[in-house]
């Protein structure tokens, strides 16, 4: 059994190792190249935040039914007008993703503070507030370069499979211990080379009613030992919840004679 020390540090090592924005080439075919954001810092979650955000409040501020708009500033020359922040009728609420996946809490907090930084209100609480959904998939690479989901049941089943000895049942595991062994599996993994590369999808969303009106993916490289920040054993496929832009309906209220005796 791990020590609680021992368990305080290795978080430790995680919070501070888990995200930089350098940009990155991977061969997809031959005389071909494709770039995209490495996570390797912390920040680099932040500027995934400002960039999904930038890219929610843009798009909803072309849409009237949302009411969101630009507030534009007169520059000193009176010629031009800068953007300096959004307002909105409507407050924004953040729909929490999976609770034992390390980035989906933090990216939950993250959102809220950039979508605040934009100058539009947030909300705790769902009710009459716009929706802003978000999913996370990650996957990694083996030594032939096929892509393979990334999740504590594919881990496990890989490690058992190559005869990395496997340390317990998920299930029964609290998520920090969880996460301490399927990070210890994953450098097992790496070292043996069954796992060369990872990379992530986020995707936000907004829905009115059954319509999307808003859905952004952008695909990122992580280091493939920080794959626990990025995985969860719950359904990856969560229904997106959508935002009630119209006057919301009372049922009617009918009376009711009660008779005793």
């Amino acid at each position: 059994m791990l020590k609680p020390a021992v368990i305080l540090l290795a978080i430790a090592s995680f919070t501070l190792s888990a995200c930089g924005k350098p940009w990155v080439k991977r061969d997809q075919e031959p005389q071909t190249t494709h770039s995209q954001y490495k996570v390797l810092t912390w920040n680099d979650w932040n500027l995934l935040g400002k960039r999904s955000t930038t890219r929610i409040v843009t798009d909803l501020s072309e849409m009237p039914d949302f009411g969101v708009s630009p507030v534009l500033e007169v520059s000193s020359d009176g010629k031009e007008n800068a953007l300096t922040s959004y307002s909105s009728p409507k407050p924004f609420y953040v729909q929490p993703g999976p609770f034992d996946m390390p980035f989906s809490r933090a990216f939950k907090r993250i959102l809220e503070n950039e979508l605040l930084a934009k100058g539009v209100p947030v909300v705790s609480s769902p009710k009459d507030a716009i929706i802003v959904n978000y999913q996370v998939q990650s996957f990694f690479y083996d030594d032939k370069g096929y892509r393979l989901p990334a999740s504590p049941e594919s881990v496990f089943g890989l490690a058992t499979a190559i005869g990395i000895k496997e340390y317990g049942n998920w299930g029964s595991l609290s998520t920090i211990g969880a996460g301490l062994v399927v990070t210890e599996l994953v450098r097992g993994l790496i070292d043996f080379g069954a796992v060369t590369d990872a990379e992530m999808v986020l995707t936000t969303s907004i829905a009115h009613g059954a319509e999307l009106v808003h859905q952004k993916s952008e695909v990122l490289y992580i280091r493939p030992e920080e794959l626990s920040l990025y995985m969860t054993s719950l359904p990856a496929d969560r229904p997106t919840r959508a935002t009630a832009t119209g006057p919301v309906e009372k049922l009617p209220v009918q009376t009711i004679a009660i008779v005793t005796q």
